[in-house]
């Protein structure tokens, strides 16, 4: 399977939740790992699109949002996309969700969103860090979500 992740991060949490994500998928799938600094464009040739952001005034980072909001509508048509952000353990409806954000924008380009946004966790502090084992989890959310993909996704070998 052919698996890109999409990512910002502006203290490198979401990063480092995406190097991880790689490193677990790498020995099964061919997996590309890059900074969303534009439309992807290239995204619809892909099995499967992980997109993530830091949780930015209760919504997604703006270099997120620029990104995503240029992709043409259908661009992705029936593309199978999972999202995931970073933000303060708190209740959702207290700290926004990224995640949240970028499926409604991933959805008006025509992506299938194949699972529900996942948030990981940063600490309060300055500048905020992953809280421990947070890499980690990402890793297997990330693992499960390429595992439950129907083979009609598949683009075969």
């Amino acid at each position: 399977m052919n698996i890109l992740i999409l990512y910002d991060s502006k203290f490198g949490n979401t990063e480092r939740l995406a190097t991880a994500m790689q490193a677990a998928m790498g020995s099964q799938h061919r997996v590309s790992s890059r900074a969303l600094v534009s439309a992807p464009t290239d995204a619809a040739h892909y099995d499967l699109v992980l997109v993530g952001g830091p949780t930015h005034a209760h919504g997604a980072s703006q270099p997120l949002k620029n990104a995503l909001h240029q992709l043409p509508s259908g661009s992705l048509k029936g593309v199978p996309v999972a999202v995931f952000d970073t933000r303060f353990r708190m209740p959702r409806a207290l700290t926004g969700s990224a995640a949240g954000v970028a499926a409604k924008l991933l959805r008006k380009a025509g992506a299938e969103v194949v699972d529900a946004p996942e948030s990981f966790f940063v600490t309060r502090g300055s500048p905020p860090e992953l809280d421990p084992g947070e890499d980690v989890r990402a890793a297997t959310w990330a693992h499960d979500v390429a595992a439950r993909l129907s083979p009609q996704w598949v683009t075969p070998a």
